[in-house]
C-alpha cells in the first residue's frame, strides 16, 4: 500500500508544466525518483508489468499540423524526418518526465570513479560490474556506459521479430537466446577479459530453424577480436564466422540492419571518429509500459508502429557522432546517437549516408523492470526511409514470455562452445 501511495504523490506533485507557449524549460526534467522494487500490483508469475504512471495525462501532442514548432528545440533530425514522410499518421503523445530508472544497489556500490579506456578506445579496464564511467567526459565513454550497462547476468528468453512493409504484410520470425554477462557484481568465478558469451537459434520461419549463433565478446576488441561460430542445420556442421561483426547483415534482418546495430551498438569502434556533441533536451521513447502491455497485433502498423501506444517524455540526452574513418569500410558512414543520462540506455538513432541524407530513424524504448531493477529497452524499431519499411526487433511484451535475467542456476560454460552450439541447436 506504500508503494502505491509514494507513486501518487510522485503523480501528483513532480514538477513538469506546458507552458502557454508549448515550450519546456530545465526544471521540467524533475528529479530522479528511481523505482527500486516491484510494484504492489506485480505479479512475477505473468508476463505483464503494471504502469507505475498509468495516471499520467498526454500534455502535448506533436503531429504534422504543429512539429514545426519544435525542430529547432525539442525534435531529433530523425523525428522530424518521420512527420515529413509519413505526415498522415505519425505523431508523438507527450508526457510528464518520470525519471524511473535503478539498477540494482550492488552496482551502485561498486561505482566509485572512471574506468581507464585502454588501446584508443576498443578496451576498457575498471571494476567489474560497477558503472564504467559514472562521469564521462569523452564519446565512447557514453559507448562503453551503454555497452556495459546492468542487464542481467544468466539469461534466457525468447522473442519474436517483425519487418513490417508499406502495404501492411509482414514477415514474421522468432528466436531464442542463452547469454551469461560476466560485467555485474553477481558472477562467481569472474571471466577476466570478457564481457559475455550469446548463443542464440531461430526457431521461425522453419527454413531458417535451428539456424544457430555463438558469440564470445571480450572487453578489448583489439587485443582479443569478438569470437563467433555459426551452425548450419543444413550440413549439421558448425564453422567459424568471423564475418559476424561491423556491418554484416543477417538474412533475417532483410538488410534492414547490421550486427553491430544490435541492441543500439556493440562490438569494435576502430572504424570511426568519435565525438561528443554535448547534451540536449530532446523528447525520447520512454517509460513504454502502455506499448509493452498492449497485444502486439495492436501495435503493427504500416510504415511504423502505432503512435497511439507510444510514450515520449524529455530527456536529458548525451549526443555521440561516429563518422566512418577515410581509410575505413563500412555501409553506415555517420551515426547519430542519444544516450539517456539517468539509464546510459541509447535511446534513439539516426544514420546518414554519404551525400548526408537520413537513411533511417531508429528507437528503443525503455521501461524499468523493477524487479531486477533494470531499465532496458522493450525493442529495437529501425525505420528505413528508402524502402519505407519497419523492422521491430527484441520485442518484449505481456503477450510474449518474460526474458528470465537472473536464472537461479548459472550457465554451463562448456555450453558456450561449438560442440554446445550445435547440441543447443537441436
Amino acid at each position: 500500500m506504500r508503494r502505491k501511495i509514494n507513486i501518487l504523490l510522485i503523480i501528483l506533485f513532480t514538477s513538469f508544466h506546458a507552458f502557454a507557449d508549448n515550450t519546456f524549460l530545465n526544471e521540467d526534467i524533475g528529479d530522479r525518483v528511481p523505482i527500486t522494487a516491484p510494484l504492489d500490483e506485480f505479479n512475477p508469475d505473468s508476463n505483464s508489468y503494471p504502469d507505475p504512471f498509468v495516471l499520467d495525462k498526454v500534455i502535448l501532442s506533436i503531429n504534422a499540423d504543429n512539429y514545426h514548432k519544435y525542430k529547432d528545440t525539442l525534435l531529433t533530425p530523425g523525428q522530424i524526418k518521420m512527420f515529413e514522410t509519413y505526415p498522415k499518421s505519425f505523431k508523438m503523445d507527450v508526457y510528464p518526465s518520470r525519471r524511473s530508472c535503478a539498477v540494482p544497489p550492488e552496482v551502485l556500490d561498486l561505482t566509485q570513479q572512471n574506468a581507464l579506456m585502454i588501446d584508443e578506445g576498443e578496451g576498457v579496464e575498471g571494476v567489474v560490474g560497477s558503472i564504467p564511467f559514472p562521469n564521462p567526459t569523452e564519446a565512447l565513454h557514453h559507448v562503453w556506459n551503454h555497452i556495459l550497462r546492468y542487464r542481467g547476468v544468466e539469461i534466457y528468453g525468447a522473442s519474436p521479430f517483425f519487418i513490417i512493409n508499406p502495404d501492411g504484410s509482414r514477415t514474421y520470425g522468432a528466436g531464442e537466446a542463452i547469454a551469461k554477462n560476466f560485467w555485474n557484481p553477481f558472477v562467481r568465478n569472474q571471466k577476466k577479459g570478457l564481457q559475455g558469451m550469446l548463443m542464440t537459434k531461430v526457431t521461425h520461419p522453419p527454413r531458417l530453424a535451428d539456424a544457430s549463433t555463438l558469440v564470445i565478446e571480450s572487453l578489448n576488441a583489439f587485443r582479443t577480436p569478438r569470437k563467433a561460430w555459426v551452425y548450419n542445420p543444413g550440413t549439421r556442421r558448425v564453422r567459424r564466422a568471423p564475418d559476424i561483426s561491423y556491418d554484416y547483415k543477417s538474412s533475417a534482418s532483410q538488410g534492414l540492419t547490421t550486427v553491430d546495430q544490435f541492441d543500439g551498438f556493440n562490438g569494435a569502434k576502430d572504424r570511426y571518429h568519435w565525438s561528443y556533441l554535448g547534451k540536449q533536451l530532446r523528447l525520447m521513447p520512454y517509460n513504454a509500459y502502455k506499448f509493452h502491455e498492449t497485444p502486439i497485433e495492436e501495435l503493427l502498423t504500416p510504415y511504423h508502429v502505432n503512435q497511439d501506444y507510444l510514450r515520449y517524455e524529455l530527456v536529458d540526452v548525451n549526443v555521440v557522432e561516429a563518422k566512418l574513418k577515410k581509410d575505413k569500410r563500412h555501409i553506415i558512414p555517420r551515426r547519430k546517437m542519444y544516450f539517456d543520462g539517468d539509464s546510459h540506455n541509447m535511446l534513439v538513432e539516426e544514420t546518414y549516408d554519404n551525400e548526408e541524407g537520413l537513411m533511417a530513424y531508429r528507437e528503443f524504448p525503455i521501461i524499468n523492470f523493477y524487479d531486477q531493477p533494470m531499465c532496458l529497452s522493450i525493442h529495437s524499431a529501425t525505420y528505413d526511409f528508402a524502402t519505407r519499411r519497419y523492422q521491430l526487433q527484441n520485442v518484449r511484451s505481456s503477450d510474449i514470455s518474460k526474458v528470465q535475467w537472473r536464472l537461479k542456476e548459472p550457465h554451463d560454460e562448456k555450453l558456450f562452445t561449438p560442440e554446445g552450439l550445435k547440441r543447443f541447436a537441436r
